[in-house]
């Protein structure tokens, strides 16, 4: 960061004079407004590579290092907790559980925070929160260790976490015979070794399906991400073509603009994203187009995008995963507007769109820009749904439904609590009954 701040400030030290005492420098940032554009980009990166080292130096890093060392000391002190064997048999159980789950609990706390207390390096914590490798190899030993423990726990703790090991196997498929071979095993054996080896194996299938869940969904965010940066990098790869040759992409409507000695002024009746021609009285003519012209819509798109993302928040549920989904839906219809924007003005002036072929002002281009930005919603939703869909396989321990469904083991329906006659006498006189 302080190699970029002393590059800023070397370049802003070069830049000013030059403005100041360089003729053709001064009259290019007096004829073409659109400089400004560029140094907002540069600028709002810097601000938010600030506040990324910043949070990133925070102490613990990611909040999940902070949960699985949590988890950690849980399982060390239910583990601590277990009463002893009362035959040689139950106490050399009890001792080889308690060397599995301690060697898991110490990888898991290794992965989770290596360096002993110390912060880590902002490189690493990158490196780490792209790959998914530390935080999956903790929660992976913790689930291990999870699972080894259900095989001392006493019965009214299996019992007790029957329920929850039963809401993991929810979300899987109510035909798969896993789910339904586990559910119909804690349903119907008694307690006793069978019913302890069958919570056991439930506890298994629905860990590993949320690690698996969690994997899946690290891989959907890093194609999101993959995908962001690279219609980022076409889209300026398109706002570098329009400066150097504002002609390539014919952004402007109305008469063709006529040729002659720099600056080119354009005649009656053409509109460009920058301006119209002819000027206004006083203003010095400007070229028509202009090299701004594709960056002004490609910002005016990213604007309808992130309007949308804004609207689209509120079909998104938050996500108690360690990977930021719904963060990286947002920045991906950021550069999806941008070009949404370009190729639809180009559609417009290419008479594609049926009823429309010319527009008469700058306004009425901008406004179109920023609405065909807006628009990409209607591609970006799909990325949505999917995501969404994702995020409703992974398992949790928030409820799901709000009325009890049939169990696809017995196929019962389970029985509702009847209305008493005072309620519904009320429900009737408020009826009018």
């Amino acid at each position: 960061m302080r190699h970029f701040i002393r590059t800023t400030v070397v370049l802003l030290a070069v830049a000013v004079p030059a403005v100041l005492f360089w003729p053709a420098a001064r009259a290019f940032v007096r004829d073409y407004r659109w400089w400004w554009v560029p140094v907002a980009l540069i600028a709002a990166a810097a601000v938010l590579l600030w506040l990324l080292r910043t949070i990133l130096r925070r102490p613990w890093g990611a909040p999940w290092r902070v949960r699985a060392l949590a988890t950690a000391d849980a399982l060390e002190h239910q583990v601590d907790a277990m009463p002893p064997g009362r035959t040689p048999a139950e106490r050399e159980l009890r001792r080889s559980v308690d060397q599995a789950v301690r060697h898991h609990v110490q990888v898991a706390r290794k992965a989770a925070w290596p360096e002993h207390g110390q912060r880590l390096p902002v490189d690493q914590q990158l490196v780490d929160w792209w790959t998914g490798a530390p935080c999956e190899a903790a929660y992976i030993n913790l689930h291990e260790a999870e699972i080894a423990l259900a095989q001392v726990l006493p019965d009214d703790q299996v019992e007790a976490a029957v329920p929850e090991a039963l809401a993991r196997l929810g979300t899987m498929d109510g035909t798969d015979p896993r789910r339904r071979a586990a559910e119909a095993q804690l349903l119907s054996s008694p307690s006793g070794p069978q019913r302890r080896a069958a919570f056991q194996a439930a506890v298994r299938i629905g860990l590993e399906l949320k690690d698996q869940q969690h994997t899946r969904l690290r891989s959907f965010r890093n194609v999101i991400l993959i995908t962001t940066l690279g219609l980022t990098v076409l889209v300026v790869a398109v706002c570098l073509v329009g400066f150097w040759k504002p002609d390539a992409l014919p952004l402007c409507f109305g008469p063709e603009p006529t040729e002659g000695a720099a600056p080119v002024q354009g005649p009656d009746g053409v509109a460009c994203p920058s301006e119209d021609a002819p000027p206004r009285p006083g203003t010095v003519p400007r070229r028509l187009p202009a090299p701004g012209d594709v960056a002004l819509v490609a910002l005016l798109g990213m604007l309808g995008g992130g309007l949308s993302g804004a609207i689209a928040i509120r079909h998104l549920q938050g996500s108690s995963t360690p990977y930021d989904v719904p963060v990286a839906l947002s920045l991906l219809k950021l550069p999806s507007g941008a070009l949404s924007a370009l190729v639809g003005l180009l559609f417009v002036h290419g008479g594609f769109v049926p009823g429309l072929s010319q527009l008469d002002s700058q306004p009425q281009i901008l406004a179109y820009a920023f609405l065909f930005g807006i628009a990409q919603q209607l591609v970006t939703r799909l990325v949505d749904r999917q995501a969404q869909d994702i995020l409703t396989k992974v398992p949790s321990k928030e409820p799901v439904n709000a009325r009890p469904e049939p169990s696809p083991v017995d196929g019962s329906t389970p029985v509702l609590p009847q209305p008493g006659p005072h309620r519904l006498r009320r429900s009737r006189q408020r009826l009018g009954l």
